[in-house]
């Protein structure tokens, strides 16, 4: 069975996960992340830098809009997208141990049905991801960036990906990384993207007991968010534009 919208899944009042590094301010915090079948931009506060030690204001980064490839031709790395044993993100610095990196030239492993459709469409030349464990070993996650062709066409996959999955077309693929991981391969996972640029930033989550996620799990959210917006968009993808 393909990945389904997730406001089609059924929620029970009885089940509430109960991790240990979860704030307590996740459930607010992280609202504004949707999961299945419904894509989130969300927007990254800029920041400048310091004021210099004779009281003289440095000046600020910019950072390059990252429109198209044209004007960002230097391809992805997996040593730029995942360069450690560890992801650290978020507000509270969570670690996530990353158990495989894949970087590739063809975007359809990424994807099936539909969605395959919808990259080559917009001139997919690269994915590079990885399966991550979270911190308390009870998810695990694919996330991973997208190279397209141009801002247009990182803005229709964006647009396309909702309406595939809730025809039931395709999905947005994990990539199984040993045990505990199988579930990323299957049907009982939830999924978030955005854009940024020509890059479309996604992550694929699932519980490592192979159990259903449901669509007010906060901690769900919360790793989405960790590592769609803190990490791949204002670490990795303002690092480039910033280079």
């Amino acid at each position: 069975m393909l990945l389904r919208r997730v406001l089609a899944t059924w929620w029970s009042p009885t089940w509430r996960p109960s991790r240990r590094w979860r704030p307590a301010w996740a459930l607010a915090a992280f609202a504004v992340l949707t999961l299945a079948g419904y894509g989130t931009y969300l927007v990254s506060a800029g920041g400048q830098q310091g004021v210099a030690a004779a009281e003289q204001p440095a000046a600020a980064i910019v950072l390059r809009e990252l429109t198209s490839r044209a004007d960002d031709p230097r391809p992805l790395t997996a040593a730029e997208v995942f360069p450690g044993p560890v992801v650290v993100a978020g507000p509270e610095g969570h670690t996530y141990r990353v158990l495989r990196v894949q970087a590739l030239d063809r975007c359809a492993v990424a994807a099936d049905g539909g969605v395959v459709v919808l990259l080559e469409a917009a001139g997919c030349s690269q994915v590079v991801r990885a399966t991550l464990r979270s911190p308390d070993g009870f998810y695990v996650v694919t996330a991973g960036l997208l190279n397209l062709a141009d801002a247009a066409g990182a803005q229709a996959v964006h647009g396309g990906i909702r309406s595939v999955l809730d025809a039931g077309n395709g999905r947005l693929r994990g990539l199984p990384a040993g045990p505990g991981t199988g579930a990323l391969a299957r049907d009982k996972t939830q999924l978030g993207w955005h854009v940024r640029g020509h890059f479309l930033a996604y992550a694929v989550i699932a519980r490592s007991d192979g159990g259903k996620i449901y669509p007010e799990d906060p901690d769900a959210r919360q790793i989405l968010s960790d590592l769609i917006e803190q990490y791949l968009h204002t670490r990795v993808l303002d690092r480039r534009a910033a280079s």
